[in-house]
């Protein structure tokens, strides 16, 4: 394709652009690292999109290229109202790739917590429980976001919200996103980075990320959530730095920040929580981020608390009475002092020897009619019961 003119490279201005014969360029509406969001619409439905080009300066670069591809790809591959749409992708004719999205109004959390402050336990707990389900969709598909900050955490107006509902959670730039294709014949991990590469927002990385490097995993995502409900609670950042190097020293061995300390008004329990989903350990971390939300639920007083797991070993049955086993006790009287099991062991033995003593008395009675008979003189009881024993 012929490049296009460097001074329409330069401006970055697309007003007016038709891209793909279909969606016409309006304004622009957002800007990123490595490309721009515009307002557009679809010629044909009216409807609105956002169409994302990636900057000039990167257009020639094969890992940028690349980067934009995974960004199209993950987004559409995570099923979930809470992750940003992804309806198309391709080359403009100005040469630069684009990805259209679906439109969202509103602005990101970053964007709320410098106008509003910090937030109420109930909202930080909301935002927390949406994100953390485009998360479990994404996980479920091999997605790691690696990425996750207030910035790329959106409170939509505009998409379709439920009763009550204000505003929906919607997780956006899947631009650095590590799709876990495992290639076979190769044995490599597909993702537009090198192994040991720093990639995303240091202040939201894990230790692992910024030291031993390596493919990145769900508790990449889960360590940034927190840090991003650290932010909605207290306003700030939990780990800052001027330079990278202070980063990585604060996020790697220097004490994490203790949120009530900051905030007094954060609801109890909320340290613990916070010093166990950012543990430098992650197998000590919440394994999912499901479970990452619901312990924030609890927290946060907006569901019950759950019930203390149950004792190990032990098995519980289901039983089942049959009608005519029931039909059969209806008539069994049970004393407020016995158990059930009892009654059912009294009932049967009181039944046996029902039968044995009726049993013995036929035969008895069978017996004397024989010897009165043949007119023998009459037995002494102690003969009588002689053919008992």
């Amino acid at each position: 394709m012929k490049p296009p003119p460097r001074d329409a490279l330069d401006a970055e201005s697309f007003e007016g652009l038709l891209v793909a014969g279909k969606y016409r360029v309006e304004r622009l509406v957002g800007n990123g690292g490595m490309g721009t969001v515009w307002r557009g619409t679809h010629t044909a439905l009216g409807t609105s999109v956002a169409i994302k080009f990636i900057r000039p300066q990167f257009a020639e670069r094969g890992d940028a290229r690349r980067r934009f591809e995974i960004e199209a790809r993950a987004a559409a591959t995570v099923s979930s109202r809470h992750a940003v749409k992804v309806y198309d992708c391709g080359i403009a004719d100005v040469g630069l790739p684009y990805i259209v999205m679906e439109y969202l109004e509103g602005e990101a959390l970053s964007e709320t917590l410098e106008r509003r402050g910090p937030m109420e336990a109930h909202e930080v707990a909301k935002i927390v429980r949406e994100a953390a389900r485009a998360l479990a969709r994404a996980h479920e598909a091999g997605i790691v976001h690696r990425d996750l900050k207030p910035d790329n955490i959106f409170l939509a107006t505009n998409a379709e919200r439920e009763t009550g509902e204000t505003y929906v959670v919607k997780l956006v730039d899947f631009g650095i996103a590590k799709i876990l294709d495992v290639d076979v014949e190769e044995g490599r991990m597909g993702g537009p980075t090198l192994d040991g590469a720093v990639v995303g927002t240091p202040n939201f990385m894990t230790p692992e990320q910024l030291t031993v490097g390596g493919a990145p995993t769900p508790a990449t995502d889960i360590w940034a959530l927190a840090m991003c409900a650290f932010s909605a609670f207290t306003a700030r950042l939990a780990v800052e730095g001027e330079v990278l190097g202070d980063i990585v020293l604060k996020v790697c061995s220097a004490p994490l920040p203790v949120p009530s300390r900051i905030n007094p008004r954060v609801p109890r329990g909320l340290d613990a929580w916070f010093a166990r989903a950012c543990n430098r350990d992650p197998a000590q971390r919440f394994q999912t981020a499901e479970a990452l939300a619901l312990a924030l639920d609890e927290v946060c007083g907006v569901r019950p608390a759950a019930s203390p797991p149950a004792v190990a070993e032990r098995v519980q049955y289901k039983l089942i009475a049959r009608p005519e086993a029931l039909a059969e006790l209806e008539g069994l009287q049970v004393s407020s002092g016995m158990s059930a099991r009892t009654a059912l062991l009294a009932g049967l033995v009181i039944g046996v020897t029902a039968v044995v003593g009726i049993v013995g008395a036929l035969a008895y009675r069978s017996k004397v009619a024989d010897e009165a008979t043949r007119v023998a003189p009459a037995a002494s009881p102690a003969d009588a019961r002689a053919p008992r024993r």
